[in-house]
């Protein structure tokens, strides 16, 4: 079966009010929930999707962050209960040690499982790591743990390869020669990434950055990009016949943020799981994002 992973970075479940989500056009979410709830705590079970509220918070005091939340939601290791906090941005060397161990890459590599991380680096990504003006993200490290290839612009050319933005606009500013891409043909070209590996993930951190800056119309403008990418994907994998093809697809979150305009900061909500799959696939019970690394290794090495 081909498991594709969507991350969204500061995506949350909250109230309606100052709500980018719920102002937001979703047709295509709303025709997997059934209706417009992708912002709601609600569980949803229809035959194709699972729609689930996961807590963020890890049982820890204070208000969730991205390195251990990351780092949880990838190894299905409760992150901030070993350190005693929150910590975020970049994982420090505690948290990079839970990589190397445990990371969802690493664990389905060692099976056989052939994995892909599907975001595009730019070609001077390694340059400004070497001199210490970038970090590795959680994302980057699990992929890099299981011996993953990052990919490049000439990946992105082949239709192999998808930016964290979606549409190319930020990889054309940081002066990529490489076309603006609409939304769903990303999105179509994620579904034959897919195709190809056992296990991809692809990460949309977009949401996160506009949740701090609090641009409304930015924000808005931000989910309906990602649910047009999603009608790209549902577009490929929707049509193809399950008895040749088995795609399965889990969108969530490390914290919330996007949600709640009224803040600049992350929030304590929970974060959607919106589970789909082209067959009959019973998805585990999950209620806290250290669950989803368990819940998509149960998934994937259980089918083969």
């Amino acid at each position: 079966m081909h498991f594709t992973m969507i991350f969204v970075d500061g995506l949350g479940l909250g109230s309606e009010y100052n709500n980018p989500v719920a102002l937001a056009r979703t047709p295509n979410i709303d025709r997997l929930l059934g209706g417009h709830y992708f912002w709601q705590e609600k569980n949803i079970r229809n035959e194709n999707c699972t729609f689930l509220a996961l807590d963020a918070t890890l049982g820890v005091p204070g208000v969730p962050q991205s390195a251990t939340g990351q780092t949880a939601l990838w190894t299905g290791i409760n992150t901030a209960e070993l350190l005693g906090y929150h910590l975020n941005a970049y994982p420090n060397e505690e948290l990079k040690e839970v990589i190397n161990k445990y990371s969802i890459f690493k664990q389905l590599a060692e099976q056989g499982k052939k994995v892909c991380y599907a975001n595009a680096f730019t070609q001077k990504y390694e340059e400004l790591i070497a001199v210490g003006q970038k970090k590795h993200s959680a994302s980057t490290l699990c992929a890099l743990a299981g011996g993953v290839r990052l990919r490049r612009r000439e990946d992105l050319l082949q239709g192999k390869a998808v930016y964290q933005d979606i549409t190319n606009e930020i990889f054309r500013r940081k002066g990529e020669d490489v076309p603006l891409a609409k939304p769903s043909h990303a999105g179509k070209n994620l579904a034959g990434i897919s195709l190809e590996h056992d296990f991809t993930l692809f990460e949309y951190f977009q949401t996160d950055l506009q949740g701090h800056k609090q641009d409304k119309e930015k924000a808005i403008l931000t989910i309906e990009i990602l649910d047009e990418f999603l009608g790209g994907y549902f577009t490929v994998a929707g049509n193809l016949d399950p008895a040749v093809s088995q795609m399965a697809l889990l969108l969530t979150s490390d914290h919330g943020n996007i949600e709640d305009l009224t803040t600049a900061s992350h929030t304590l909500n929970k974060v959607p799981a919106l589970c789909w799959s082209n067959f009959a696939l019973k998805w585990p019970e999950m209620k806290s994002i250290c669950e989803v690394t368990p819940a998509i290794l149960k998934i994937i090495l259980g089918n083969s």
